[in-house]
């Protein structure tokens, strides 16, 4: 069996020195999407089964990315599909490795490639969004980065605590987790709806795969309720303020950025057990969170992208809108439904039951914005790629129709991949 770290290394360097002779004339870059495609799809020779669910998702969500950016008729064609194919690459690292400076290296790598996405569309407003978006960056960068390694220094409770909640701190503003969410809102809205799309979905990813990493390799005899009650704070702010900010907000746009920050508090209450449960030494409380967590980022994903989609198109049908809306609720047996019921089995395990009730809360109260953003988004068929794509996203919310053991069972046994060597 090949060592997966060359697969990871074999991909990087086709999709970086294999997009560039593509970019040379104007006939070869319709065909710039070859490369990275080859890319992320080598990403599925992977040694290990329960590896391979986590992979398959990830990469069917950069194949889907890349299509996107299709649509649009980008200055940088070509170049935006390697930075899709980074980003693939990277989010796989992040749960695949055991090393403290690749799993860094990963979030740079999922993060970094937005920076220039976001530039894409209207310049006179991409620039003021860009830079906007690229500052809070590189701000939540920093925090993460000095929080990880004051926490990977053995340091005493009280420093270890104020590392945790620079690391904490520095997440929550990289997928925008309340009260870190400021720049969510005014990028969602003001930002072209595609790239808009890609960093409400893949670029959530591996910024909570290397938190919980870094931090269960780190907690050590660090009582557990510090970090989890923290954690849970956040997730409870930010819920409740994600759910009242997409009720008040009547643009579609801004909708979806309240309901991301909702979205990002609920991963938020997972990574929360994921705590405690490794506190407990259970690795079945872990498996439960992890599911949860992981299956709530895929469904993020899916939906925004279909949503900011439907959203550039001026709708798309509605039989697809409504399906994809009430996944995000939780409606049994779409998607969203498995990831809100283990992450709400993951926190009673855990004995937060609280939190469970408060997450329940919050997806009834979710409901009106959902009901309405589908009977915005769903205003006809579409041709071409938008109708392909919103068909795309509705067949993954429905793919778990059947109870999806064949998802579950092999992201509870990644439990193993959660810590790192130091």
């Amino acid at each position: 069996m090949i060592p997966y770290e060359y697969v990871l290394l074999t991909s990087t360097i086709i999709n970086t020195v294999g997009t560039a002779p593509t970019l040379l004339s104007e006939g070869a870059r319709r065909y710039s999407w070859v490369v990275p495609l080859v890319s992320m799809l080598l990403l599925l020779i992977t040694p290990d089964t329960y590896l391979l669910a986590y992979v398959s998702f990830i990469v069917m969500i950069g194949i889907l990315g890349l299509v996107t950016l299709m649509r649009l008729n980008s200055p940088i064609k070509g170049v935006d599909y390697m930075l899709i194919a980074i980003m693939v690459i990277a989010t796989v690292l992040a749960l695949y490795t055991n090393n403290l400076a690749l799993a860094l290296l990963s979030l740079v790598l999922a993060s970094a490639p937005t920076y220039l996405l976001i530039l894409m569309g209207d310049p006179g407003v991409s620039i003021e969004v860009g830079i906007k978006y690229v500052v809070n960056m590189i701000i939540a960068t920093v925090l993460f980065f000095m929080g990880a390694v004051i926490i990977s220094s053995n340091p005493s409770l009280i420093t270890y605590i104020i590392g945790f909640s620079l690391l904490l701190l520095g997440l929550s503003l990289e997928v925008g987790v309340a009260p870190m969410h400021v720049w969510v809102p005014d990028v969602f809205t003001a930002g072209n709806p595609i790239p808009v799309s890609i960093i409400a979905s893949i670029a959530k990813i591996a910024p909570f795969i290397v938190a919980v990493k870094i931090v269960l390799t780190t907690m050590g005899s660090v009582p557990p309720y510090y970090p989890t009650y923290i954690a849970s704070a956040f997730a409870v702010i930010s819920m409740f303020l994600g759910n009242i900010g997409a009720l008040t907000s009547r643009e579609n746009s801004r909708v979806l950025a309240y309901s991301s920050i909702a979205n990002m508090g609920y991963v938020m209450a997972a990574f929360a057990a994921v705590l405690m449960g490794y506190a407990m030494n259970s690795q079945f409380i872990m498996g439960l969170a992890l599911v949860g967590l992981l299956t709530q980022l895929f469904m993020n994903a899916v939906g925004k992208m279909g949503f900011f989609n439907s959203v550039y198109s001026g709708g798309n049908n509605a039989v697809s809108t409504w399906l994809i809306s009430l996944a995000f609720i939780g409606t049994p047996p779409l998607l969203g439904f498995w990831s809100k019921l283990y992450i709400v089995l993951a926190l009673i395990y855990a004995n937060l039951t609280w939190l469970a009730v408060l997450l329940v809360i919050n997806s009834v109260i979710s409901v009106p914005y959902y009901i309405r953003l589908a009977r915005d988004l769903g205003t006809g068929w579409k041709r071409g790629v938008a109708e392909g794509l919103i068909i795309a996203f509705t067949i993954i919310v429905l793919s778990t129709t059947i109870p999806p053991t064949w998802l579950i069972h092999p992201i509870m046994n990644l439990v193993n991949y959660l810590t790192l060597r130091l």
